[in-house]
């Protein structure tokens, strides 16, 4: 559990401060080349088999033959084929189709050429997975317009971030279960390093992977897209500094904290507290900002507040 601040206010007095927090700066995108796949242009609403730019194959098994198992580009028509909202960030997504016979997995990955592990930095790591619909091809596609892909089902995904040859951290399908047929979402994680990591200076990279999972005839599970990948590099969070004051009958609260990170701002009637409750989680794209209770009774005796580092 990262370190708690708490103040209260008996009948909105001045509040008591527990912690001060040094301030950093803000997380920065690491650069990834081709991040949306929006650099290969194809036809709206078709599918392309091929390498998308700055991505290379994932292929452990040498299941890729451009056919049954294959990777490539796919711009969904909204309200058509495949997604019919569109994809979150961009036209395109990328897609890595696996209907062969044969068992592994297989994605794309990517090496940051100018990215190194660095020691006691937090990288965050957000990808928009998709769960592709049924749908039948549109002109521009591979293979042709007009050819049916029973594509329901979920094969799972994987997202590994790699320092070196090395597996630093992975996200293993953890929103897989929770994505709706023909829409994407957005997974989320992260991971510290430590003062010595052993990876230290090593080159970043990312990897996306379709686990293939075995389906059935009816529900084959076959493809997952990807888009919208981002990696950030930015200070380890620590405990925030919370200052209140009164604005008419509520309570003003400024929290100062390590920008980039999303912290909860919680509140109890009474300490000891089992049961602390969220009043707002508060991403800081800068320091300090400010929250206000408006649930607080104007003769309340006390409300203690505290804020808890999310992510």
């Amino acid at each position: 559990m990262h370190p708690l601040n708490r103040l209260f206010h008996p009948r909105l007095a001045s509040p008591a401060l527990l912690a001060v927090l040094p301030l950093f700066a803000s997380a920065q995108n690491i650069p990834i080349v081709n991040p949306g796949f929006e650099a290969n242009v194809i036809a709206a609403g078709a599918f392309v088999v091929l390498q998308p730019q700055g991505w290379v194959t994932y292929d452990p098994a040498g299941m890729i033959d451009n056919a049954n198992n294959a990777v490539g580009v796919i711009r969904p028509l909204p309200g058509v084929e495949y997604f019919p909202d569109g994809t979150p960030e961009g036209n395109n997504a990328a897609l890595v189709f696996l209907a062969g016979p044969q068992t592994g997995e297989a994605g794309l990955q990517q090496t940051l050429t100018n990215s190194l592990l660095q020691a006691d930095t937090r990288y965050r790591c957000s990808v928009q997975i998709g769960n592709i619909a049924s749908g039948t091809s549109l002109p521009g596609s591979s293979g042709g317009a007009g050819n049916f892909f029973d594509l329901d089902g979920f094969p799972g995904y994987r997202i590994d971030i790699l320092a070196g040859t090395n597996v630093v951290v992975s996200d293993t399908n953890s929103i897989g279960a929770s994505i709706p047929e023909g829409e994407f979402r957005q997974t989320r994680f992260h991971f510290d390093t430590s003062p010595a990591p052993p990876q230290l200076g090593q080159t970043l990279g990312i990897r996306l992977v379709n686990l293939k999972a075995p389906g059935t005839p009816e529900i084959p599970n076959i493809e997952v897209d990807f888009d919208d990948v981002i990696l950030t590099a930015g200070p380890i969070p620590v405990a925030a500094e919370l200052n209140l004051s009164l604005m008419s009958t509520q309570a003003s609260l400024s929290l100062s904290g390590t920008t980039g990170a999303t912290y909860r701002v919680e509140y109890a009637e009474s300490l000891p507290a089992t049961n602390w409750i969220a009043l707002t989680n508060l991403f800081l794209s800068n320091s300090p900002q400010s929250v206000l209770d408006a649930g607080l009774v104007p003769d309340q005796e006390q409300r203690y507040y505290r804020a808890v580092v999310v992510e």
